[in-house]
């Protein structure tokens, strides 16, 4: 390429037709060239970064607007960065060619219509194209992976034929709004809440969000199956979700969809690993439209009232969708078993919070109950203390980010957790499930399914490592400074 740039410097008789030569060759090339991209880029470059690693750094010849010129090109997690130009990579296709003039071959990547990239060995476009195609939109998943077993709706656990190396596979809908902004948000984020993007594929209808490989179900499952939580594993189940919103919060994002189909939990774990799902993120300015956000939140059927006039998606709805969901967990009732077996839970889901109503004095009547010693109603089985109700008010009447993880309810956790020299180890919740089978069949010898939750076992909270560094923390809290960009 450096032919088709550069001035010749000769000086001899022989200059002026070496120069129209020149010129010639690269107005020929550039024609060429311009034939495989777009005159003026379609894309917003103005993305700054949100992880500032350096992958790669180099000098290179590229293309855009029409013009051919030599620019210094960074690299970071999902962003380019041309000159002044920041380009969000999530939102291309990124394809390698060739071109080859007067004999000479050039190795191109292209970056959608918008963007091309010189290359004079072909070593150096592989290099580059491997880094860059790990944040771009892929095709022929099929190629690569193999589907195993549907865990769930729209999450797979899949495989990669080539090392028969695991991954797990969640499948979203094209008309999904925002979705350049929800996968860079994604792609850019490092939290380990935050399932790990391996690559994006697309279909025609679909995308296909390849992830480290998760082994995990749906809140929303857990309640379907009539599985009883213990008091701690609530507390850190909330708890988690809330540091992971000061993370988004902390880096000028939000989740926009919290609800109990997209937090994930581990069945094995003994320290209630979760997985968020389900982001639907854009960096909505006051005063923008959102009738095509709360449009898609309407049609998925997703529990929405909490929006004041004029407000925006951010830190404040996602604490509103948390109320809701702790809500749910906290007030659920077992779904008629004939109408269980007949809908699979994602309609179960949808039938659930479409006749949802938040009942504000049933909350403040439960903690009357509490509050004089008495016995709340049997059918609630995830009702454990007043601390606990009063969040839920606190969660969906606009409550601060941090007046929500110091809340009370939180540091009785913590006390009721406190380890005695005698401990025995927290069951998993595949245990709990094993022993509710055990229980279901000999029905006969008790008079209730429910599972007390002995104090013994949260006495038990140094064995499990992630509850016991949350609990222990959760007093100490200091909300960190807030930070553009970390490494």
């Amino acid at each position: 390429m450096q032919n088709f740039i550069s001035r010749s410097t000769r000086t001899n008789t022989n200059d002026f037709a070496h120069r129209r030569e020149d010129s010639y060759d690269f107005h020929e090339f550039k024609n060429l060239a311009q034939s495989l991209i777009c005159t003026q880029h379609q894309k917003e470059w103005n993305h700054q970064p949100r992880l500032t690693q350096i992958l790669l750094n180099q000098n290179l010849t590229v293309m855009f607007d029409g013009q051919i010129i030599k620019e210094q090109c960074t690299l970071y997690p999902n962003v380019l960065k041309i000159n002044t130009h920041y380009i969000q990579l999530s939102q291309y296709q990124i394809k390698r060619k060739q071109l080859i003039h007067n004999n000479k071959k050039c190795y191109l990547l292209l970056l959608g219509n918008d963007i091309m990239l010189f290359f004079s060995s072909f070593d150096i476009q592989k290099h580059w194209y491997n880094q860059i195609k790990q944040f771009c939109i892929m095709k022929n998943l099929l190629v690569k992976y193999r589907l195993q077993e549907q865990l769930f709706q729209d999450f797979y656990s899949i495989i990669k034929k080539k090392n028969r190396q695991q991954f797990s596979a969640y499948i979203i809908n094209k008309q999904q709004p925002y979705l350049d902004h929800t996968f860079g948000l994604l792609h850019e984020s490092k939290n380990h809440s935050i399932l790990k993007i391996r690559r994006i594929y697309e279909d025609t209808n679909n995308y296909v969000m390849i992830t480290e490989r998760f082994e995990g179900e749906p809140v929303f499952n857990f309640l379907l199956e009539n599985i009883q939580f213990m008091e701690v594993q609530v507390a850190t189940l909330i708890y988690q979700i809330l540091l992971l919103l000061r993370y988004l919060n902390e880096h000028q994002a939000y989740h926009g969809n919290i609800n109990a189909l997209n937090i994930l939990i581990n069945r094995e774990s003994q320290s209630l690993e979760i997985a968020v799902i389900g982001f639907i993120y854009y960096p909505f300015k006051q005063g923008d439209d959102i009738n095509e956000y709360l449009k898609w939140v309407n049609l998925n059927k997703y529990y929405w009232s909490g929006f004041e006039e004029n407000q925006i998606p951010g830190i404040h709805s996602d604490l509103y969708q948390l109320g809701v969901l702790l809500y749910i967990i906290t007030f659920y009732t077992k779904i008629n078993q004939d109408l269980k077996r007949k809908s699979d839970p994602y309609k179960l889901f949808q039938k659930y919070m479409k006749e949802l109503v938040i009942k504000y004095e049933l909350i403040d009547e439960t903690i009357d109950v509490l509050t004089q010693m008495k016995t709340p109603d049997s059918q609630f089985i995830h009702i454990f203390s007043s601390s606990q109700l009063d969040l839920i008010k606190k969660l969906l009447s606009n409550c601060s980010l941090s007046d929500a993880l110091t809340h009370q309810w939180f540091v009785n956790a913590k006390q009721k957790a406190k380890p005695h020299n005698q401990r025995q180890g927290l069951p998993t919740l595949k245990t709990i499930i094993e022993l509710k089978e055990a229980s279901d069949g000999e029905a006969s010898k008790s008079q209730t399914k429910r599972f007390s939750i002995q104090s013994d076992l949260y006495d038990s909270m140094d064995e499990c490592p992630t509850v016991s560094y949350l609990m222990r923390n959760i007093l100490d809290y200091e909300k960190a400074p807030c930070k553009t960009h970390h490494s």
